[in-house]
């Protein structure tokens, strides 16, 4: 809005009339031709220098690349481990879970009873670990 405004307070200005000076034919100068310099040749040294930073850098990007290749190896190692242990872990709690029912005492009672034993509490001790 303040935009608006501010174009309708200034007058329109009229356009300034320059005069081009006339220019005659005789008084243009031809372009000089510029030579362009040739490049300076590389010393023995910059040659050097340029082949052993070309091979550092050649080195550096082998040593990257076979980093990453590890890495990538030690994650595969560590989730087939992972997977390892979860898959131990599940069968450990499963057994322990049928260890605990084949020793429950009703399932002892039952098996007693089929074979004909009884029970007899003084014959019965406790043993700790």
């Amino acid at each position: 809005m303040a935009q608006n405004n501010l174009a309708e307070a200034f007058p329109a200005s009229k356009p300034v009339k320059r005069r081009i000076p006339d220019i005659k034919e005789g008084t243009l100068h031809k372009a000089k031709a510029v030579a362009i310099p040739k490049s300076l040749p590389f010393s023995k040294f910059e040659k050097i220098l340029m082949t052993f930073c070309g091979i550092i850098l050649t080195g550096l990007m082998i040593f990257v690349v076979s980093g990453k290749i590890a890495l990538s190896s030690a994650e595969h190692n560590l989730s087939s481990s992972q997977a390892q242990v979860t898959k131990v872990t599940s069968d450990n709690s499963n057994l322990k879970q049928e260890v605990n029912q084949l020793s429950s005492r009703t399932r002892l009672n039952k098996i007693a009873k089929q074979y004909g034993l009884s029970l007899t509490t003084q014959n019965i001790r406790n043993v700790n670990k």
